[in-house]
């Protein structure tokens, strides 16, 4: 857990599960917060191997939504089921993990067929589901596994780590924190230049809107609305940089500054929600370009 940075009270509970691990375990943290780094460090540990050796063990998998669909399908989880069939070599009491990446979009068919596993869950075996929240999985699935709810690190924890750990000057460093609002994970691929997490084009997207005049914004539209998850993760960008910039507003008394980013904020979060019940994107967008 060396190369993490983790907030206390998260600290605690991840220690915690690794000195008695239980079979099923659900991280819940905000998307760009660290979950996947977190979940392979944690089996990395229970399984007893190198980190960076994690990817090449023979009973390790992870199981990540369709990128068209953007969800796990029942097929994803059958094929968990079969590699859950195989047997394990050794004496260690767990042998093999199972990771599912952003586990809340598992269709009702992939959980109900999970929470099979999870009902009888092989002796030998960790599996850990990282979500963004809980709303979009069944109570069932739940009740059987122990939830850790990832907190964001403290601000000067996290500068001082990544002033430690890369290679970047504190200008830089504070710009990372600014645009992640204080998401590890993101902040993390923002230093490295990681283009394939998608926050990262998301927060990239989310400065070139704020940059722009009203007319300008407006022309994005059309293009974003055939990119659902590119807004999708364009809109959690904005509303990151709004609560940043929010606070800080509020720390100065900046009074104009305030009104400007709660605007932001509150254009940015009613857009989310609109788009979450299925509501028109194009005129969803529309409406955001003008609110902001």
């Amino acid at each position: 857990m060396k190369h993490l940075v983790l907030h206390d009270n998260t600290k605690r509970h991840v220690d915690g599960f690794l000195t008695n691990p239980s079979h099923a375990l659900l991280l819940i943290g905000s998307n760009g917060i660290g979950k996947t780094s977190l979940a392979e460090a944690i089996v990395a540990e229970a399984l007893g191997v190198e980190l960076e050796k994690l990817p090449a063990h023979p009973y390790f998998r992870t199981i990540r939504a369709d990128k068209d669909k953007d969800s796990v399908s029942i097929d994803a989880i059958r094929e968990l089921q079969r590699f859950l069939q195989l047997k394990t070599l050794g004496a260690r009491p767990l042998r093999r993990a199972i990771i599912i990446e952003r586990a809340e979009t598992m269709t009702t068919e992939a959980q109900n067929a999970y929470l099979k596993l999870l009902e009888e869950p092989p002796a030998d075996t960790l599996m850990v589901l990282a979500a963004d929240n809980q709303r979009g999985l069944l109570p069932t699935i739940l009740s059987r596994a122990q939830l850790i709810a990832i907190h964001p690190p403290e601000e000067v924890k996290l500068k001082e780590h990544f002033v430690a750990t890369s290679n970047k000057d504190t200008a830089a460093i504070n710009q990372a924190y600014l645009l992640s609002a204080g998401l590890p994970g993101l902040m993390h691929a923002l230093l490295d230049g990681d283009d394939t997490h998608p926050l990262v084009q998301g927060v990239a997207t989310a400065k070139e809107v704020l940059q722009k005049t009203t007319f300008e914004r407006l022309a994005l539209v059309e293009n974003l609305s055939k990119q659902k998850n590119e807004t999708k993760y364009m809109l959690d960008a904005l509303q990151h940089i709004a609560q940043t910039m929010l606070e800080n507003a509020a720390t100065k008394s900046d009074e104009a500054q305030l009104k400007r980013w709660h605007r932001i904020l509150k254009s940015a979060s009613s857009a989310k929600n609109a788009l979450a019940v299925n509501a028109n994107t194009k005129l969803v967008l529309d409406n955001l370009m003008l609110g902001i």
